[in-house]
């Protein structure tokens, strides 16, 4: 066979043909730190098509700090082209090269909505990037943006900054870093772990976890459907058994019970309040309303005993004993399960019937309880919010105390319950979601570090006239399904106040000597950020070891940001 004749030229004078210019997606990208797991899913190699998302003025989204990875010869010039520059304008799609021959292309949106980018290298294919920009929080520092769910119900800590969170509407769980926007970790379907299988849906709404951490109690909503209609497998509560921590947490089937909605249907007839009308199937009785059946909140209570607080979203009641009126339902009610976690102490089935002791009822303001959380010892942290999806969520820090709560509520105004004031304005119901779940961590002796988790599956994210839910169910765009997550600090009133509450070390450490701002206790990959009391940027980084020191430019005050805790310092002349 003869050569081809531009082969022919090439061998008469002496020169190598150049292979032609290729541009792909890579197959290493941007992962959590310390794991080998992608922040983004990303399809690698050349002409293919990625689904990504994205929030404006995110501080930890990762296709705008870290990135999508791309392979292409080594001083290549990589051009850019956005369908809808009103999204993501070209000049804010910029191209890196972090390592030979791999280019961190980064994109960050100015608007709402939907755009197609194109990233192009002259005489090589292109690759599209199918894009969804969301709108900032409020507080855009304080808020995380986890892809991948939108119906986010329930959570529960697993240590160093993560956290497993349910979906009311699917029963895979998934493993997230409370202070990086992006996918999950890990995925677990949960179906198989209370005798169900895929589109059985559980409507998991509570979660607490074990003195050890080595189990996680899971709660359904045990009410009917939004139509009223009877679903079984909402009749649910289960345990999973967790192996590791943190960023290494697995989780595997332990034990499930399907005897909590009679429980707790006795439990309301036998204090007068007819919950056996409020559940009824017969009268298609919607859960979401304030003489509905709806569970949403689930803690061991402090007490070591095994018991736990199961708390109603719905109905509110009046005192006990008294026949429930158009005009009295008044009060959020907890009901105390004294032998919870022994009705977990099989594997398989459980049938232990739950016991069920006296109610606690509170005055929230018109609110229900959505979650609560128990703090070391003593404490508990209720957050509260409407029957309904609307309102303005609250939360209020309970001393424990229940001594005659069910015919003297528990109010602000008695001594054991103080609303925290934590300016959750942002999550109004309306555009922002509905908060469902929170956990907490004491930092140290007098601030709690409070984790708040919302639904936004009804949230028209992207100004297209679609609900977030509607992108969750298609693999291809499953990045622009989205929640949030936001963080806030608490400072107790005086640092008595929490007698006897175990006390945590601190996320990290910090000094200041000579001008020079030294930290410590620091995770690799952990977002820090140095500003001026007036909100301008001095240093902006993550964490590359345990330790780091900062320069201060000069006397003032600083606000420090390491992951979500911030401090304010005191630089003097």
């Amino acid at each position: 066979m003869k050569a081809p004749l531009f082969s022919l030229i090439f061998s008469l004078v002496g020169i190598t043909p150049l292979s032609a210019a290729s541009l792909e997606a890579s197959t290493s990208q941007a992962t959590y730190p310390g794991t080998t797991i992608p922040m983004l899913n990303i399809i690698s190699g050349s002409g293919k098509t990625s689904y990504v998302g994205g929030v404006i003025n995110d501080p930890n989204d990762p296709a705008a700090t870290e990135g999508i990875w791309f392979k292409a010869p080594t001083g290549s010039t990589l051009t850019f082209k956005s369908d809808n520059t009103k999204v993501v304008k070209v000049d804010d799609i910029t191209a890196e090269e972090i390592q030979t021959g791999i280019y961190a292309v980064r994109i960050k949106p100015s608007g709402v909505g939907l755009t197609k980018i194109t990233v192009s290298l002259s005489g090589a294919s292109s690759y599209t990037i199918q894009y969804a920009a969301s709108k900032a929080s409020d507080n855009p520092e304080q808020t995380t943006w986890l892809h991948g769910s939108c119906d986010a119900s329930a959570m529960a800590d697993v240590g160093n900054g993560y956290f497993i969170a349910a979906d009311d509407e699917n029963n895979i769980l998934r493993l997230y870093s409370s202070q990086q926007s992006g996918m999950p970790l890990r995925t677990f379907d949960s179906s198989g772990f209370a005798n169900g299988s895929e589109g059985d849906e559980y409507d998991i709404e509570g979660a607490t976890v074990s003195d050890d951490g080595k189990t996680i109690y899971w709660i359904s909503s045990l009410g009917n459907n939004k139509s009223g209609k009877e679903k079984p497998y909402r009749n649910r509560a289960f345990s999973t058994r967790v192996s590791g921590s943190g960023i290494n947490t697995t989780i595997s089937s332990g034990a499930y019970s399907e005897e909590f909605r009679k429980a707790m249907i006795d439990f309301g007839d036998a204090n007068g309040w007819n919950f056996t009308a409020s559940a009824s199937y017969a009268n298609s009785m919607i859960p979401k309303r304030i003489d509905g059946f709806n569970i949403e909140g689930l803690t061991l209570t402090n007490k070591g005993d095994g018991s736990a607080y199961v708390g109603f979203r719905a109905p509110y009641v009046p005192l006990k004993g008294v026949t429930p009126t158009s005009t009295n339902r008044k009060y959020a009610l907890l009901a105390l399960v004294t032998n919870f976690t022994d009705i977990f102490s099989v594997s398989g089935k459980s049938s232990v019937k739950p016991q069920v002791g006296a109610p606690v009822l509170f005055d929230l303001g018109g609110l229900g309880i959505r979650s609560i959380e128990r703090i070391g010892g003593k404490y508990y942290v209720i957050l509260a919010g409407s029957y309904d999806s609307g309102g303005i969520p609250r939360a209020f820090l309970w001393d424990g105390t229940t001594t005659d709560a069910a015919s003297a509520p528990i109010t602000t105004a008695g001594g054991h319950l103080t609303e925290m004031n934590l300016g959750m304005e942002d999550l109004t119901g309306g555009t922002e979601g509905h908060p469902e779940a929170l956990t907490v961590r004491q930092e140290d002796g007098n601030t709690l570090l409070l984790n708040v988790l919302s639904d936004c599956g009804s949230i028209d994210m992207y100004d297209n006239g679609k609900e977030n839910k509607e992108y969750s169910g298609d693999s291809k765009k499953f990045p622009w399904a989205k929640f949030r997550l936001d963080t806030f600090v608490y400072t107790l009133p005086q640092e008595s106040a929490l007698n006897g509450v175990q006390q945590l070390q601190p996320l990290f450490t910090y000094s200041i000597s000579g001008g020079v701002l030294s930290l410590g206790r620091l995770s690799a990959g952990t977002a820090i950020t140095l500003a001026t009391a007036d909100g301008k940027i001095i240093s902006s980084m993550k964490a590359t070891g345990s330790t780091l020191s900062l320069p201060l430019p000069s006397s003032g005050t600083y606000i420090l940001k390491v992951g979500k805790q911030s401090v304010k310092l005191y630089k003097q002349q």
